[in-house]
C-alpha cells in the first residue's frame, strides 16, 4: 500500500516538472517569435532598400550565394535600375507561412508572402507571391533568394 507521503511526493514532483516544462516551452516559443520577428525585420529592410532604388544597401543585405547567383554587382544593379525606371514599388501585404530551422549549424528561413505590387506598366495595383530564403551569417539575417511564385 502506498502512504500519503509517498502519494505527496510523487505529486509535489509532477507539479515540479509540469512547471519546468511550461516554463521551458514559453521561452522556446518567445525565442521563435523573435527569430521570425528578426526574419522579417530584414525582408522589410531588404525591400525598403529595394523599393527606394538603393542598389547597395539591398545587395549588402544578400547573402554571398544570393550575391553569385547575380554573377556581377552590375548585374543586380541593372535589375534594381530597371524597377526604378518603371516605378516599381512591392510592399508585403500578409505572411503565408514561416520556418525557421538549423541543420548542422547552419540556421535559415523561409517566408512565403503576399505583396502588393505598383508600377508604371499596369493601372491597378496587382498581387505576386514571393518566397524568400534566408541565412543566418554572423548573426545577421541575409536575403538568400527571392523568388516569385507562379
Amino acid at each position: 500500500m502506498v502512504s500519503r507521503k509517498k502519494i505527496l511526493i510523487i505529486a509535489v514532483v509532477a507539479v515540479a516538472a509540469i512547471s519546468v516544462v511550461a516554463v521551458a516551452s514559453f521561452y522556446l516559443w518567445q525565442g521563435f517569435m523573435a527569430s521570425f520577428g528578426e526574419v522579417e525585420d530584414a525582408i522589410n529592410t531588404f525591400l525598403d532598400r529595394v523599393n527606394s532604388y538603393n542598389v547597395t544597401g539591398a545587395w549588402a543585405l544578400a547573402s554571398s550565394d544570393y550575391q553569385s547567383s547575380w554573377g556581377e554587382y552590375s548585374e543586380f544593379e541593372l535589375l534594381v535600375q530597371s524597377l526604378e525606371a518603371k516605378q516599381w514599388n512591392g510592399q508585403i501585404q500578409s505572411i503565408g507561412s514561416k520556418s525557421i530551422s538549423t541543420i548542422n549549424g547552419q540556421t535559415t528561413a523561409s517566408f512565403t508572402l503576399t505583396a502588393a505590387i505598383n508600377d508604371s506598366e499596369h493601372s491597378d495595383e496587382y498581387n505576386e507571391t514571393w518566397i524568400f530564403e534566408l541565412v543566418k551569417v554572423d548573426n545577421q539575417w541575409k536575403i538568400d533568394d527571392w523568388l516569385v511564385q507562379d
